[in-house]
Order: structure tokens, then C-alpha cells, then sequence
């Protein structure tokens, strides 16, 4: 800093606490427009100061002025307020609290169960919902499904790698959508555990070293590989199947799991072949062998939530846990542009302000009907700033390429500090610290825009989201939500040509480039497309079921690209089987598409229109429409999501701050279910089990909880710092909880349970409630004073009440 109360900077010293910044004074054909950008931002972060004008004498006047400088008299610049007169700012600048990185996630972590400590080398959960989901995953029996929906932040991965550390040499596979992404969890994961071994197998590793890492896997000697979904169900499927027949396959762990609704029918296939692989896996495995499957994902709504519940079943039903809340990250800025030329001069002056990294969305790749990204890449080229581009062509090489570019995992000199994308890029893509999304396009559903939205802000501190919109590209998007289902008519006369295919038992083998006469391109993307889609509609009006066991062959050597290649070629073809007698009747036909079509066209009009009411009313806060939508109703049970709001246009009329919850609910659908060993069921048939002790034994006391541990009892009831807890082993699953925890989610598990009833708790009104409802465990251990009255019936004590009886020193022996 200058002399006292002149809040001069250097260049130097503001790079010092900007990475960023410091890169861009170092990397080559770096512009006047991008370092004005980060030297604006970083000046905002220390309270609006001034740079010298010789710490940049090529920039002119001008340039200075468009990214909101202002020269004082002693000749710096001071960086200014950005107060758009097009935005509803209400006084608050949309770059400052982003450009502070001002924290906006309230930090809720709770105390971590010994395994998970032992497993993960973690003192505390980040949240209850996350302690919720590792407790279910790890108590998840043979075949079981967990979908576990957690916040950004919260710690989804460790949920899978506190079960598959701990039960190595068993294996993992963990399905994950981007290389990038499989490569930052390969180093997490060696950093946990010291080994150097290749766990992520993606198509930039040598020939060699893929087969080494796929053979190593089938061998058994390798515990857990990180994996696209193509490559685990081709290369890699033959060596998954080996590992599930020889029972060493623990756990199939699916990140992001809401792609394989969005992205499983047409973009990337291979995200709902896994559930054809799993299936093959499950019946392959011994039956006391079978692999868990955890989903994982930050968001879920109905559809996607319906397509996971159908396509990865338990055996038993599928456990569902829930701490959905909105984002508190995001401070939402939308304006309306009457013109394309409005958009475009406000996204510049836009561009200027707004703290870097940006992700630039827009809906079109190529078009004359509304901004593409070429247009935005030519806006920027003009304004002088660099970018890299994504869209729905690009090859899974070149989405990780942007991502390292924004992320600064390469060369200074390839550093980029925007990208512009299509909805193909962002998902997946761990980059916790960018800035602001902005939006050339009113995008076709509320998923899209949360889930492109949510790219920023993931480190939980502010960031902006920025939407621009015409009316064109509220046509496009109301266009694209009514296009994606195909009409009955049309319908009838594609599968009128698709049924055609061989049949093999009670499959059909269908190409995908059948035509009837008024198609004039068999062989185009397009006819492909609606066959695929009216295949998809007719699955969704359970008249067909497709097959997804089915894999492409490909090459241990193959590149991202010649994947990608392979799976555009084996997207030509589909085999179904029928469940629908009366595909051959051509009203009955159109009637189920007519019933199902009416039903998806009201959901995606209707996720229209609310994205649409989000950016266009005022009268909401629009974090509370979004908890609203994604509020999931399944079997009558109303799964809430927490409202935290970083702000928008209703809270800043209100003079209303950015609110977090201190509290997000946990929510379960479905039940974790556990057995004791058979050893303890012997000692009671009917699940109740006394143990009576006199006075208190610390080291007994702590024998018997550690071998009941053992032999299968997973929750204890304990009265915090009254009795001594089990001695820790890796392998024994077991957390503690006090009697009111109990009470309050008794139900959340059907696991064995012990309860140590002391003097104190003896005399405590809960305790009857707390028997009543500890006895419907299936199985319960008391562990009580021999003196204790039993709450129930004052003439008689509380071991003789309950069940079978043993004094400890007895039951010692026996376990």
C-alpha cells in the first residue's frame, strides 16, 4: 500500500494475493481488457483502492474509463462503484461481494464417528446430511441402492471413500463424467493413502499403463478405479464382471448422478448403460457379495428421481437421503434486452466488471434466430478478451481443456479467464472458485439454469449469476421445452418401421436410422435423434423396455475420440424388450403416447415456464420458487428443500441480506436395515437381549461394547461422558448417539442397537418412550444396573422385562 489514507496499490502487491493476476503478468498475448478486469477486482477486494498510472502506461484513458476507473488528481485510478443503471442493484454493486469472495455457506460440521475418522482421516462430518449418507452407505447390504443428495460442499466423495478405503482389498468402481474430474479424485485419493498406484483410467494414458490398470483391476490388485462410463462398460466391463464373480466387487458409486436422466437418452448413452452393467454385475456376484450402488448428486428432481429409482432398484427398494437446500452463493442479476444489440453491449460492459473466472452460457451453437457462441466469442474477440469454447460437438479432450484453462492447471500462457459454452460444459467440472455464470439466453428448464448457475460459487463464497434475454431467446426456449417430445402420428409412423427389426427371444434388435417415406435423410443425425426419442417416450409409457446390457466394443487403446466416434456409431442401433402386447394397434398406440406425451410436455413447459417466472417476476424471492420446484413428492412423502438466498431482485427491494440456514433438515425415503451375527441372535431368539451389571466397570463395560461392535450392533445409546466407548477397529461400523437423538431419528435406520441405561437415565420420564421404540430394532441390547425397576412395571426389574438376561461377566465369556 501507498503512504497512510492513499490506498495506492502496486501491481506487485496486488498479485501477491491473487493468483490469478500474478499469472497474467507472466503469461504471453495477455490483453489491456484482461489484466483491467483482474486489477479491477482485486482493487474492489481492498476496499475500492487506486493503482498507479505508471504501473500500466500502455492503457489508455479510455480504457481505464469502460472498466470503471476513474483518474484522481494525484494521477491514479480509482476503481469505481459498478452500479448498471439496467439492473436492479438497489445500492449494491453486482462485482463486490464476489470479487471480496465474501463467504456465504454457513459452516454447520459436526463430530465424526470413529470409522469415518479412521477411513477418511476427517475429525468432522460438513454437515449432518453428509454423516447421514456415509452411515447409509456403510450399512448398505448386499445389492443395496443409496441415492444421496448433498449441497455443494458437503463432501459427496468422501461419502464412497469412507467405504471404499475401509474395506479394502474389496473394490470400487466410481463412474464420474469428466476426465478432469476423475483425475483431481485420483489425487485426492492418493493423497489420503500415500499410494502412488494409476486409479483414474481415461483415454490420455498410454496404451501400456490402460492395460496395466484394467488388468491389475481383474487381478485383484488394485482396490478402486475412477472411470467414464463408456470405458467401464466396454474396456473395462470384462474386468468389473471379474472382480463382481469372484466377490471382490464392493461398490459401484455413480458422481453427478442426475446425468443419467438428462444425459442418458441421446447426448452420452453410456451413463444409463451402466445400469445394464449393473444389473450383470449383480446377477454374476454371490449373493452375500453383491456390490452397493451409491448415487451422488447435488441436485434431484421428480424425473430424475424417478429415472434413478428405475433403472439402479434394490433389492429391497432404494434408500434415498436428502439435504437439499438452494445455493447461498449466487447474488441473481437479470435483465431484459429489447434488442440483440442491447445484449450485446451490456454483456460487454458486463464482462468488464465481473470478477473472473467466467462461464458465458448460450443455448445455440450455430443459428440466426438468437446469440450463439460464436457470437459471444466474437463480442469478446473485439473487446479484447481470449476464450475458450465448449459446445455439445466437443470431445471430452476438449471440455477438460477448457476446464484446466479456467481452472489454471496449465501453462500461465494457456490460461483463459472465460469460457463460453453450450449446456454440455460445467457438469462435473470441479472448479470451486469461479466468479460468475452469465447467461446470453433464457434457458429451456429450471434444471439447466440451476445446474449452469451453480459452476459458480462451489468454494461456498458469493459469486454472480448475470441472465440477458430477449424475446428471441424466450421463443427458443419455449420452443426447445414444446420440441423434445415427438407427436403420436409421427410416432406411430417411426415405430411402425423400428418394429421391424430381428427378433431374438423376447428382444428386438432396432436400427435407429429406419425411415418411413417422408424422411429424406435416414442416415442424418436427426432421424436418429427422433427415433431415439420416440423409443424413449413409448419406455416412459412402460410399453418397452430398453435394453442397456447391450455394449459397444472398444479398443484398450482407444483415444477420448475414437470413443466418442464408437459410441456416435453404436448409437445407430437400440434393442428393447417388449412389454406391451398390442404394439401393433395403432390406436392403442397412440393413446399410451398421447397420455405419456401429455404428462412429459407438462412437466417441460412447466419447468419452462417457472425458469421464465424466475427471471422475469419480482414479487418472489426467487430461492424460494426453486425450493418450491424442487421439493420432490414420492409416495406421498414430501421431501422440503432449505431456502438460503444469495440474493435477488425481491430480497434487494425488501432490503432483505443474503440469508443461509443454519439447519437443512435430513430427509430418508427407503430403510438401511442391518442384521446381528448369528451368534448374538442365538444368544436371543426374540431380538432382546439384557445385559446387568453391578456398579459401574469402566473396562468391562468397554469389552462388551467393543465385542457387541463385532458381532454386528452398529448404534449406540449412550449418555455423553458417562460410559466408556468401544476401543476403535476399522472394519466394526458403529456411531453413537445420546437418548434424545434416538428419539428424534429412530426411524431413520433398522439397525441392532444398544442402549447402557445408567442411574440418571433410570430416572428419566423418556426412558419407557425410548424402550418402546428401541424395541423395534431387529435387535436390542440393554445394558442396565441389576438394580434398575423397569419403567413399564414397577414390580419388576428392568432386565427381567425385557428379554433374555445375562450378568456381564457371563455374556463376556460366551462372545
Amino acid at each position: 500500500m501507498g503512504p497512510k489514507g492513499m490506498n495506492h496499490f502496486t501491481l506487485r502487491e496486488l498479485a501477491a494475493d491473487d493468483r490469478r493476476l500474478a499469472r497474467r503478468l507472466t503469461g504471453a498475448g495477455v490483453t489491456h481488457a484482461e489484466l483491467l478486469v483482474l486489477v479491477r477486482s482485486a482493487l474492489v477486494a481492498k476496499d475500492y483502492g487506486a493503482v498507479r498510472r505508471n504501473e500500466l502506461p500502455a492503457v489508455t484513458d479510455e480504457e481505464w474509463r469502460v472498466h470503471g476507473f476513474r483518474r484522481r488528481d494525484d494521477g491514479a485510478w480509482q476503481v469505481e462503484h459498478w452500479l448498471p443503471t439496467w439492473l436492479d442493484h438497489c445500492g449494491t454493486p453486482p462485482d463486490e461481494a464476489p470479487s471480496r469472495s465474501l463467504p456465504r455457506r454457513v459452516a454447520t460440521k459436526v463430530s465424526a464417528d470413529e470409522f469415518y475418522r479412521q477411513s477418511v482421516k476427517f475429525d468432522e462430518y460438513t454437515t449432518v446430511g453428509q454423516r447421514d449418507c456415509v452411515r447409509a452407505v456403510a450399512v448398505a447390504g448386499p445389492g443395496e441402492s443409496v441415492i444421496c443428495v448433498l449441497p455443494t460442499g458437503s463432501g459427496k466423495t468422501e461419502v464412497v471413500l469412507s467405504r471404499a478405503v475401509r474395506n479394502r482389498p474389496r473394490q470400487t468402481v466410481l463412474v464420474t463424467p469428466t476426465v478432469s474430474l476423475a483425475i483431481d479424485l485420483e489425487r485426492r485419493v492418493r493423497d489420503l493413502t500415500g499410494e502412488q498406484l494409476t486409479f483414474a483410467y481415461h483415454g490420455s494414458l498410454p496404451a501400456v499403463e490402460k492395460t496395466a490398470v484394467a488388468r491389475a483391476f481383474g487381478d485383484g490388485d488394485q482396490w478402486l478405479i475412477i472411470t467414464s462410463p463408456e470405458a467401464a462398460c466396454t474396456v473395462l466391463a470384462p474386468h468389473i464382471e471379474r472382480s463382481a464373480a469372484e466377490g471382490r466387487l464392493d461398490l459401484i458409486a455413480i458422481d453427478e448422478a442426475h446425468m443419467v436422466a438428462e444425459w442418458g437418452d441421446d447426448f452420452r448413452p453410456a451413463f444409463q448403460m451402466v445400469a445394464g452393467l449393473r444389473n450383470q454385475l449383480l446377477s454374476t456376484a454371490p449373493p452375500s457379495r453383491m456390490p452397493r450402488t451409491v448415487m451422488l448428486t447435488g441436485t434431484l428432481d421428480k424425473y430424475a428421481a424417478d429415472a434413478l429409482f428405475r433403472l439402479f432398484p434394490g433389492p429391497k427398494g432404494t434408500t434415498l437421503i436428502t439435504a437439499q437446500a438452494t445455493r447461498p452463493e449466487p447474488a441473481w442479476w437479470v435483465a431484459f434486452c429489447t434488442s440483440e444489440e442491447i445484449k450485446r453491449q451490456r454483456f460487454i460492459e458486463a464482462c468488464r466488471h465481473l470478477p473472473r473466472p467466467i462461464i458465458v452460457y448460450t443455448t445455440l451453437h450455430s443459428s440466426t434466430r438468437s446469440t450463439t457462441v460464436r457470437d459471444a466469442e466474437r463480442w469478446l474477440s473485439e473487446a479484447g478478451i481470449r476464450v475458450s469454447t465448449v459446445t455439445g460437438s466437443s470431445s471430452l479432450r476438449q471440455r477438460a481443456a477448457a476446464a484446466d484453462a479456467l481452472a489454471l492447471r496449465g501453462d500461465p500462457d494457456q490460461d483463459r479467464d472465460v469460457v463460453i459454452a453450450t449446456s454440455a460444459f460445467g457438469l462435473g467440472i470441479d472448479i470451486p472458485s469461479v466468479r460468475s455464470v452469465v447467461h446470453l439466453c433464457l434457458p429451456e428448464s429450471v434444471d439447466r439454469l440451476y445446474q449452469e448457475v451453480g459452476r459458480a460459487g462451489r468454494d461456498g463464497r458469493a459469486s454472480a449469476s448475470v441472465v440477458l434475454w430477449t424475446r428471441a431467446d424466450e421463443e427458443v426456449a419455449a420452443d426447445m421445452a414444446d420440441a423434445r417430445l415427438i407427436g403420436a402420428e409421427k410416432a406411430w409412423l417411426r415405430w411402425r418401421q423400428l418394429r421391424l427389426g430381428s427378433a431374438v427371444g423376447d428382444r428386438l434388435h432396432i436400427d435407429l436410422s429406419a425411415a418411413h417415406d417422408a424422411v429424406n435423410h435416414p442416415f442424418s443425425d436427426a432421424n436418429i435423434y427422433w427415433n431415439t426419442q420416440t423409443l424413449s417416450l413409448m419406455e416412459r409409457s412402460g410399453m418397452l423396455e430398453l435394453d442397456r446390457s447391450s455394449l459397444p466394443t472398444v479398443p484398450p487403446d482407444a483415444s477420448e475420440e475414437e470413443v466418442d466416434q464408437i459410441f456416435a456409431q453404436y448409437r445407430r442401433t437400440a434393442t428393447v424388450r417388449l412389454h406391451d402386447g398390442s404394439l401393433t394397434d395403432e390406436a392403442h398406440f397412440k393413446r399410451r403416447i398421447v397420455e405419456t406425451r401429455a404428462e412429459s410436455k407438462q412437466a417441460g413447459m412447466a419447468s419452462f415456464a417457472t425458469a421464465a417466472a424466475l427471471l422475469r417476476e419480482s414479487s418472489l424471492c426467487l430461492n424460494s420458487t426453486l425450493a418450491d420446484y424442487y421439493g420432490i413428492n414420492i409416495g406421498g412423502d414430501l421431501l422440503a428443500v432449505a431456502t438460503q438466498c444469495g440474493g435477488c431482485q425481491k430480497c434487494r427491494l425488501s432490503g432483505r441480506s443474503p440469508r443461509q440456514s443454519k439447519t437443512v433438515s435430513v430427509m430418508k425415503l427407503g430403510n438401511s436395515r442391518r442384521e446381528a451375527s448369528p451368534a448374538l441372535r442365538r444368544l436371543a431368539s426374540t431380538g432382546r437381549l439384557a445385559v446387568r451389571v453391578k456398579g459401574y466397570s469402566p473396562a468391562s463395560e468397554t469389552e462388551l461394547l467393543t465385542r457387541l461392535v463385532g458381532h454386528g450392533i452398529v448404534r449406540l445409546i449412550l449418555d455423553t461422558g458417562t460410559v466408556t466407548r468401544p476401543r476403535p477397529a476399522i472394519n466394526d461400523i458403529w456411531w453413537h448417539l445420546t437418548p434424545q437423538e434416538f428419539l428424534h431419528d429412530w426411524q431413520q435406520f433398522t439397525l441392532p442397537t444398544v442402549l447402557r441405561v445408567t442411574p440418571q437415565m433410570g430416572r428419566w420420564a423418556g426412558l419407557t418412550l425410548l424402550l418402546d421404540r428401541l424395541a423395534k430394532s431387529p435387535f436390542a441390547v440393554v445394558v442396565t444396573p441389576e438394580e434398575q425397576l423397569s419403567p413399564h412395571d414397577d414390580r419388576l426389574l428392568l432386565h427381567e422385562n425385557w428379554g433374555v438376561t445375562y450378568e456381564i461377566d457371563h455374556i463376556l465369556r460366551m462372545l
